[in-house]
């Protein structure tokens, strides 16, 4: 863990936190950017102060969540923050994957100085390419070229800005590795754009016509006043040309992939070459059947789409074709299988509550009435400002209207912060795909209206610890008792949440689950959980604070527990990803055992964190929810009409459903069931069977 560094990272990166064979009739395509690996180039050498930049990345995994992060020289990546980033289709979100593309920062980058551009794969830190460039000072002499490679015979296009305004600078064309002076430039221009220099031209563009004919590295250089010296340089390629075909840059979900969102999207990116896709040819089948997907072409971007309507089953496996034939004489034909698998998600089902709030009828910058707080947030900002994270108003948990993190907020109490760390709030409502709560996929943000909020990021001083109680609930007469509430929960690698309950009126505190970064949770040999080595061990980056007899607290996440440290705690310890925006936005149920008969239980919620992030809470309730029956048994038997499919009498509300493959989207209900059984004909066909349970 690194203090300095929990905070820093997901202000400026933001989150936050595949490969197909490619099959023709009878030819097999790759990428020549695949093939050469993961290629990383900055769209030029230097760059002015505060000038937009572009970076181009070839040969990718193709993953929505792949990135692009510009540091400064020597920073590795994970260390520090970012200073420029982007997922590889140019937004925050990461929507599209793409194994090749530019990437542009139009605002560029305001210190001089040698920068690094990272290819990392996947929301990680796991770098795949890299590049260098320079930025200058305003008013330096600087060179670029339009393309960083060009076909031989393509006009080659040269700009140059604060050149010193003589009528002889020049801009001279030498293959790598030649030296001005030391041999004849291959092509030249004075800054006039004539070959004798007669006008004093400080900023412009110059047009090689007919560009280079040979194949090869080359280098402009920018020089001084018809002599050798050189103010700017950047480098260039000329390529062969070549006839391309269509290429598949990325497809989703990839071949084999794992954790599927049970409504799933489908899209393919194939980029144009000198022949196109033919798009009425396009053809997508998954599970055999044919699909209608949405097709799209931007510059000379083709990109197909097709969106599940309805989830599929948990753990279900699904295969795609995609098929299609481009425009040459004759058609080339292009086709791309898979298989992925859906991911193991759960549907929280909850009856009506016993106990409710969604915290709408409580006055921002408050909480319900009976529920109490605690905090030993150092404030260091007195103010009450719901608009300023750092402000007093955040020092403790409150009720903050969810709108709010659709804008933006002042951080660490300066207006002038980054516009990326004012807005990075905005994660807070982040969706999280496999989120369903009575049969309903919550596919927008889990939160409405307003919510029970308790935050850390974004706050100067050294720690934010904060609890808050709800009243006692008199659940006498009630059994099976479960909390349940929507929680939009990240964690941060030193900050741990505590959900705790008591039913002696807080003399006494008892375990529902504490949530602490997954990389903190310590495994003995057999890869058990080692509770008692978890929350014991110290850590400089874990939170501290006085309390009221002067006592300092913390350093270890067991210091913030209402119980004591054993090894009984294991089953109750949730590792949960490090600056992960979606991973623990979820529908949270929990049973509480003491509670049931109990006149008094009340709930505790707690964050501990330096700087780190946050917990937001809405539609908290306490149910009464009897224990889970085991699902009925299917049985066949082989009788003369056919296979008999029998399940036990009392099995109610079950549906006998069928399908011609084991991962299919769409199942049937089988007809002529009569009671519990039925008689089906045998086929030659293979055919599925489930109870399903609407």
């Amino acid at each position: 863990m690194n203090a300095s560094s929990c905070s820093v990272f997901r202000r400026l990166r933001g989150f936050a936190t595949r490969c197909l064979l490619l099959l023709l009739a009878g030819l097999t395509v790759t990428s020549a950017a695949l093939a050469q690996g993961p290629r990383l180039l900055a769209g030029r050498d230097a760059y002015a102060i505060g000038e937009g930049l572009s970076i181009e990345f070839t040969g990718g995994p193709g993953n929505p969540k792949d990135w692009v992060g510009i540091y400064p020289l020597d920073v590795v990546p994970g260390a520090t923050p970012s200073t420029l980033w982007n997922y590889v289709d140019g937004t925050r979100d990461g929507v599209v994957g793409l194994t090749e593309g530019v990437l542009t920062f139009p605002t560029g980058l305001n210190f001089a100085g040698t920068w690094k551009a990272y290819l990392l794969e996947n929301d990680t830190y796991t770098i795949l390419a890299e590049t260098s460039f320079e930025v200058v000072e305003i008013g330096t002499p600087l060179v670029s070229t339009s393309l960083r490679t060009y076909r031989a015979g393509e006009d080659v296009i040269v700009t140059f800005a604060s050149a010193p305004g003589n009528p002889k600078d020049w801009v001279g064309i030498y293959k790598a590795g030649e030296t001005p002076g030391s041999v004849s430039s291959t092509r030249f221009l004075h800054l006039d754009g004539s070959t004798t220099g007669q006008v004093a031209v400080t900023d412009g563009s110059l047009t090689f016509g007919g560009g280079l004919t040979d194949v090869g590295d080359y280098v402009a250089y920018l020089l001084r006043d018809d002599s050798y010296d050189i103010l700017s340089s950047t480098a260039f390629s000329v390529a062969a040309t070549a006839e391309t075909t269509p290429r598949l840059l990325s497809i989703q979900p990839a071949n084999g992939a794992v954790g599927v969102a049970p409504k799933f999207v489908f899209q393919a990116a194939v980029t144009n070459g000198t022949t196109s896709v033919n798009t009425n040819s396009i053809s997508l089948a998954l599970d055999g059947a044919i699909r209608s997907p949405a097709i799209t072409v931007v510059d000379g971007l083709v990109t197909i789409r097709w969106t599940n309507a309805t989830a599929a089953d948990p753990l279900s496996m699904h295969q795609y074709r995609l098929t299609f034939t481009d425009n040459a004489t004759p058609a080339q034909v292009f086709e791309f299988n898979g298989t992925f698998t859906v991911a193991d998600y759960q549907n929280i089902v909850l009856p009506a509550p016993l106990v409710f709030e969604n915290f709408d009828g409580t006055p921002e910058g408050e909480v319900p009435p009976g529920w109490n707080l605690k905090s030993y947030t150092e404030v260091q900002n007195p103010d009450l400002d719901l608009g300023n994270l750092d402000s007093a108003s955040f020092a403790n948990w409150l009720v903050i209207n969810v709108d709010r993190f659709t804008g933006s907020f002042v951080t660490y109490s300066n207006p002038d912060n980054p516009e990326a760390w004012e807005t990075d709030y905005r994660r807070v409502l982040s969706p999280n795909p496999l989120i369903f709560l009575n049969g309903e996929n919550l596919t927008g943000p889990l939160a409405s209206g307003r919510m029970l909020f308790g935050d850390s990021g974004y706050r100067n001083g050294a720690s934010q610890v904060l609890w808050v109680t709800t009243p006692d609930f008199d659940l006498s007469g009630k059994t099976d008792v479960h909390v349940a509430f929507k929680s939009l929960y990240e964690q941060n690698q030193d900050s741990i949440g505590t959900l705790e309950y008591s039913v002696d009126g807080g003399a006494t505190w008892l375990p529902v689950a504490y949530l602490l970064n997954a990389g903190d949770v310590v495994r003995a040999e057999d890869g058990s959980v080692d509770a008692e080595s978890t929350l014991n061990t110290e850590a400089g980056d874990i939170a501290r604070y006085v309390d009221e007899n002067g006592v300092e607290i913390g350093g270890t996440y067991g210091a913030f527990l209402g119980v004591p440290v054993s090894a009984a705690l294991a089953p109750f310890l949730q590792g949960r990803l490090d600056d992960n925006a979606v991973e623990s936005k979820r529908v949270e149920k929990y049973r509480l055992p003491a509670a049931d008969n109990a006149r008094t239980v009340r709930i505790r919620f707690g964050y501990a964190g330096t700087d780190s992030w946050y917990w937001g809470v809405d539609d908290f309730g306490l149910y009464s929810i009897p224990g889970v029956i085991a699902p009925p048994t299917l049985t066949a038997e082989s009788t003369p009409e056919g296979l008999k499919l029998s399940w036990p009498a009392g099995a109610a509300g079950f549906v006998l459903q069928s399908a011609g493959s084991l991962g299919a989207t769409e199942w049937t209900p089988v007809g002529g069931v009569t009671g519990n059984s039925v008689v089906v004909p045998f086929s030659a066909a293979a055919q599925y069977f489930r109870l399903y349970q609407p």
